[in-house]
């Protein structure tokens, strides 16, 4: 209502211009001004009334109780401009239907007859007033209108009458008219805006849930270019909204175009929507697994401007998968590797022993001397792997104590830099925490797996590189201690490969890793491998908070204690 009313103002100060304007302009050859000095007079009332109601506007009065005092207020300005321009025969009669107007746009109908009645009421008194001439004495020459003693002529009554009663009824059909009209805005208004918040609630409502879905939902149009992209496909492959949209979804998924074919062959065929495993890469390089499906973008004619597809993060599903398959592999292969270890050992070391005494009772040449060093190298060597074989198959039974892991990665990098395997263009980095870090475990098995780990590095450099070690504790207290190197890396295959038994590109048994992989896993650790194939590999063992052991005696009974059940 109070910027109504500012509006109000600001038109009826444009329209009183604009009549004393055209006035001016129509009468300007005029010597005898008829209109111009009345109208002047109204401009000025109107831009001292219009003041008064801007100050109105700044006090605590009703915006709507403002609005009837200022329309009835011109109502009275009006009936003085008709009064001093012929009364009923006045050309400014019809600015009464603009108050009408000015009313129905402010208040409802009751509002607005109460405004018609009040404006009709003082125009039929002015012209009854005049038409019978009680006001024709009082005003002399001041009407030029008037032709005789009496204010009209009695030849003209009839038409005077009949020009009065015309107006009071245009007022009054105007009125209703408008009213009505305005009724009709207003329902119009009312419903539209009702009809906007809905539509509001329910595009906000439709938007929390694609935001709150916990899959990742992408549009896109036919020609594959993202239109849009929800937070979990934000959260999911890394990429922001405002980063992918436009883009085409083959630059952030790959080539899918088969697959995506393939999904809407099964739409238009009505058989079961098929779902895609996919692995691609996030914004910052790391390798994820994708589930997903796709399916057209239909409107309400039938027309598909685009598709839709959703995606879930299956990466640790996957690997879930693949370290049951592991752990089943490791197991059969274990009950196998132990029977055929001891099978092996037994008659191994009896051959050993008879070349051994055969060697230092014959009399054999340099040749056969040779042949028999060879045969016992080598019988040595299968007496090694078969000894990995049983440490992997039933490793010996932990023996926890407090352990310094800065102390015995230095030993393990020492040990690696008087290693025969170190090449000259190797170059080793050591990074660790100042503070010494304690740990629960067995050195043993420790020294063993930093000490597998660190030469399965150097020898993925046969032509130099460097050998980075990381050891480095988080927030919440866990271990993470990474070896990383800068050699020829290994492919997914490898990857996926790389604990199970028999499995080495270099040459060896392949024992190491599914070793380390056993004993990480008794230290209730986990293994993270990144690697892409010629750009080096990165392993990290992750140890849990829980073996902690912080400098107080009694915190490492502590940790005993809650280690013990799972040795």
């Amino acid at each position: 209502m109070r910027r109504k009313i500012q509006r109000l103002l600001t038109w009826r100060l444009v329209i009183a211009a604009v009549l004393l304007g055209t006035v001016a302009l129509i009468e300007r050859t005029s010597i005898e001004r008829a209109f111009t000095p009345v109208l002047t007079a109204v401009v000025i009332a109107v831009c001292i009334v219009s003041a008064a109601y801007y100050v109105m506007l700044l006090t605590r009065i009703s915006p709507s109780q403002q609005g009837y005092v200022q329309l009835s207020v011109d109502t009275l300005i009006v009936t003085w401009l008709v009064y001093a321009t012929g009364d009923v025969e006045s050309p400014f009669v019809p600015l009464y239907l603009v108050i009408v107007f000015a009313a129905s746009m402010l208040f409802s109908r009751p509002g607005v007859f109460s405004l018609a009645l009040l404006g009709s009421a003082f125009y039929a008194a002015c012209g009854v007033l005049t038409i019978t001439g009680a006001l024709s004495r009082g005003r002399g020459v001041i009407n030029p209108f008037a032709a005789s003693g009496h204010y009209y002529e009695p030849s003209r009554a009839s038409s005077i009458e009949f020009m009065l009663a015309l107006n009071l009824v245009a007022i009054f059909v105007v009125a209703l008219l408008s009213s009505h009209l305005a009724e009709r805005i207003r329902h119009s208004e009312s419903q539209l805006a009702i009809a906007t918040k809905d539509l509001a609630d329910y595009r906000l409502f439709n938007d929390r849930i694609i935001e709150s879905m916990r899959s990742g939902l992408v549009t896109t149009d036919l020609q594959g270019s993202i239109i849009t992209f929800n937070r979990a496909a934000e959260e999911i492959t890394g990429y922001k909204a405002q980063e992918v949209r436009g883009r085409n979804i083959y630059t952030i998924f790959g080539d899918i175009e088969k697959q995506i074919e393939t999904g809407l062959e099964s739409i238009r065929s009505r058989s079961r929507l098929p779902r895609f495993d996919i692995g691609c890469k996030t914004a910052d390089g790391a390798d994820i697994h994708l589930g997903f499906s796709v399916s057209p973008l239909v409107e309400e004619s039938g027309r598909t401007p685009g598709y839709v597809l959703t995606f879930q993060d299956l990466t640790e599903v996957i690997e879930l998968e693949r370290e049951v398959r592991r752990q089943e592999r490791l197991a059969a292969l274990g009950k196998m590797a132990a029977g055929l270890a001891h099978e092996i050992r037994n008659p191994l070391a009896s051959m050993r022993g008879s070349v051994q005494v055969l060697a230092g009772e014959l009399d054999l040449s340099p040749d056969q001397s040779q042949l028999m060093e060879i045969v016992l190298r080598e019988s040595d060597r299968l007496n090694r792997t078969v000894s990995d074989f049983l440490i992997y198959a039933r490793p010996p039974r932990m023996q926890r104590t407090v352990i310094e892991l800065t102390s015995l990665l230095s030993e393990t990098i020492a040990l690696l830099r008087n290693s025969s395997e170190l090449r000259p263009d190797h170059r080793i980095t050591e990074v660790r925490p100042p503070a010494l870090v304690h740990y629960y475990g067995d050195p043993n098995q420790i020294r063993q797996i930093f000490w597998n780990l660190a030469r399965n590095a150097i020898q993925a450099m046969p032509d130099g590189g460097e050998f980075r070690v990381t050891l480095d504790t988080t927030p919440t207290g866990d271990l993470t201690i990474t070896f990383s190197d800068t050699g020829e890396g290994m492919s997914r295959d490898q990857k996926d490969r790389i604990f199970e038994p028999f499995s080495s590109s270099s040459g060896g048994t392949g024992l190491g890793m599914a070793i380390v992989y056993q004993l990480v896993s008794d230290h209730n650790g986990k293994i993270v491998v990144e690697s892409d194939e010629g750009k080096g590999a990165s392993i990290s063992i992750k140890l849990p908070a829980s073996g902690r052991v912080r400098h107080d005696p009694a915190g490492a009974a502590k940790i005993r204690e809650a280690v013990s059940p799972a040795v």
